[in-house]
């Protein structure tokens, strides 16, 4: 509510000193009366220019402009917007004739005897309309200007409300995607009897309070990332123990590095998922941090022939979240040659 009532404020402040300059403007031209002397001449005949002025330029702003501008009836708006200039002269030649002609009758009775008393001077009619013009058209091109800029910050808005909801529903895929496949891992070593199973729900535990607590944030250390993954890797090598050749190895400057949480996990998933799905394999993943570069490769086998050869759900999470988070400030291949199966992201951190 007080950002409304500020909002209101400022608007009336804007129009306050608008008309303000408005006045002192024509308080100054008055006062030259085309010679070269400065001097400042406030005309009582403001007491009804700035009014008629106002209510030409609030009438185009807020009736002619939200009728016909906008909608894009041009040939309408043009033809009122003409129609209301003329009616603001006539109106201030209105004022002239049955306020101001008397009043210099009083008090002005040089100018008096000089200035024509008829109503009907086209002239003058005219010349009052051009002088509202230039008013209403500094005031439309603000009011356009003011538009143009709100309709821009909206849509930076929408596309940020889009991004967070879009990247939102991504996490939330991702979270029962891991579960899903960890929860089949202590599934199996329960089955076995494995005394293995307690170490996992411990990690497991671990994995909940990470994704949770910490993977909420648009970005965490990547050192935390790695232990994640660190994590995931030990369960499913307690899973796959009997059947798997792993090497993970990162080098390079991590400290104080930040990455998208949750983005290199869905990599190292696919490649357990499809490299091990029904025989033995093995898995690569290198990771190495080169100034603020990151290079993130895994490697594994896989059988062409087997059911289990699709990228699933996983990664194509994940590129759509590079495309968000990093536009055009990465690059990732996948390659399937020789019964292997390579994810190869370059990123820039």
């Amino acid at each position: 509510m007080q950002n409304l009532k500020q909002i209101r404020y400022q608007a009336i402040m804007r129009h306050l000193l608008f008309w303000l300059a408005y006045v002192l403007y024509q308080s100054v031209n008055n006062g030259w009366e085309d010679k070269d002397v400065f001097s400042f001449k406030l005309d009582p005949q403001l007491l009804t220019g700035v009014p008629t002025c106002m209510l030409v330029t609030y009438v185009n702003l807020y009736l002619l402009m939200p009728l016909f501008y906008y909608p894009q009836k041009y040939f309408k708006y043009a033809v009122g917007l003409l129609l209301l200039i003329l009616f603001g002269g006539l109106i201030q030649r209105f004022f002239a004739y049955a306020i101001w002609v008397p009043w210099d009758k009083i008090h002005e009775p040089a100018m008096f005897k000089m200035e024509k008393t008829t109503f009907w001077i086209p002239v003058r009619i005219f010349k009052n309309a051009a002088n509202n013009t230039p008013v209403m058209a500094i005031a439309m091109i603000a009011k356009l200007m003011r538009n143009a800029f709100e309709q821009e910050k909206h849509l930076r808005e929408m596309e940020q409300e889009k991004f967070t909801a879009e990247m939102g529903l991504l996490k939330a895929q991702i979270n029962p995607h891991f579960f899903f496949n960890t929860l089949n891992s202590l599934y199996a070593l329960t089955l076995k009897g494995s005394e293995q199973a307690s170490k996992v729900v411990l990690r497991l535990s671990d994995l909940m309070h990470y994704m949770l607590y910490e993977a909420s944030e648009n970005k965490v250390l990547l050192q935390d990332e790695i232990k994640h993954l660190e994590s995931y890797i030990g369960i499913e090598q307690m899973r796959f123990a009997d059947r798997l050749e792993l090497s993970f190895q990162y080098s390079g400057d991590i400290a104080g590095k930040m990455i998208a949480p949750l983005l290199l996990l869905p990599f190292v998933e696919n490649a357990f998922k499809h490299g091990l799905a029904e025989h033995n394999g093995y898995i690569t993943i290198n990771l190495k941090v080169t100034g603020s570069r990151l290079f993130f490769k895994v490697e594994n086998s896989y059988e062409p022939n087997t059911t289990a050869t699709s990228t699933g759900l996983g990664l194509k999470n994940v590129k759509r979240r590079l495309e968000l988070t990093y536009p055009g400030n990465y690059t990732l291949l996948i390659n399937k040659f020789n019964e292997i199966f390579e994810a190869d992201l370059k990123l820039d951190l």
